[in-house]
């Protein structure tokens, strides 16, 4: 079967089990932070299990790659684009509620908008989440992080739809595989909602600790600028935005792409940019820094598609 053909027939079994939306040749560029990127073969919006069941029977039809689209805040994607099928969680799974001292919600909810919730029930806790640009499911997933914490101590469990065997389960914290900026849950799992066990707190100080959260990124991150938050993770030996800048130097660019001159962890775009513009970049970075410094960075950021290797 011809890489078009197999998308043509993800998207008719797609659509004939699901009610979310289904296109082929979607941009995916507009749902990243960096809009950047070539379509995906096939995109499907996911309104409830019943869709991502018919997902997991058009991945085993086909054997095309599966790419799970949070809010898109740490990827970069190719000029060509993803041959596979993309997944986003629709409105369906954008819901939460408080219960006692904790707050339950569904994978699509923004975690700056839980944060808020639970600063409106002087709930404690979750302030360090209040500029983290992640949907709840995809910050479970990579355990996101800011402020010297991390989504893996407020969470108690996550519930996981198993597109191989088509099937929901509560998993707790325990048992998802928590380490740094990751998580060990299969690729063909999707965090669909989840629970952050909070504690009751003075409103005025959980107030605070938002306000400098929100600052703290607004001082030390280019938010104003297209970005994909940190590019790369943190190695043991120093700081990746100090390494960066010691050898590379900030403002340092490759076509459209250049490092921020606000934190040289963070690739920033200009109009007129493509995604082999910051891939080139990150490629030279990663080459200087262990040339110079013998240290291996690490992509924090997600690569999704073919990149064609720079010298």
């Amino acid at each position: 079967m011809t890489a078009t053909g197999a998308a043509d027939r993800a998207a008719r079994i797609i659509r004939a089990g699901a009610h979310g939306r289904c296109e082929t040749g979607m941009p995916l560029g507009p749902l990243t932070s960096y809009q950047l990127g070539g379509p995906a073969a096939v995109y499907i919006e996911a309104e409830g299990d019943a869709d991502l069941a018919a997902l997991g029977d058009a991945l085993d039809e086909t054997g095309l790659p599966l790419l799970i689209v949070g809010r898109g805040s740490n990827m970069l994607v190719s000029d060509a684009g993803f041959d596979g099928i993309a997944v986003r969680l629709g409105g369906g799974y954008r819901w939460a509620r408080v219960e006692g001292a904790a707050v339950h919600a569904g994978g699509a909810m923004p975690v700056p908008a839980l944060a808020s919730l639970a600063a409106g029930a002087a709930l404690a806790g979750f302030e360090f989440a209040a500029a983290i640009p992640a949907s709840f499911g995809g910050a479970i997933a990579m355990n996101a992080g800011a402020h010297h914490r991390s989504v893996s101590e407020v969470v108690t469990e996550a519930r996981v739809y198993d597109l191989t065997r088509r099937a929901a389960r509560t998993v707790a914290a325990a048992d998802l595989g928590f380490t740094y900026r990751t998580s060990a849950l299969p690729l063909a799992s999707i965090v669909t909602a989840g629970v952050a066990a909070l504690a009751p707190g003075d409103p005025g100080a959980i107030a605070a600790g938002m306000r400098e959260a929100r600052e703290w990124r607004r001082a030390t991150q280019p938010v104003g600028l297209p970005n994909a938050g940190s590019v790369f993770k943190n190695p043991p030996e120093e700081a990746a935005g100090s390494l960066v800048e010691r050898i590379c130097g900030k403002g340092t660019r490759s076509g459209g792409a250049r490092i921020s001159e606000v934190h040289a962890n963070f690739i920033v775009t200009e109009p007129g940019a493509t995604a082999a513009d910051v891939h080139s970049l990150i490629r030279r970075i990663q080459r200087e820094v262990l040339d110079n410094a013998g240290v291996r960075l690490e992509t924090e950021v997600k690569l999704i598609g073919r990149f064609g290797e720079t010298e």
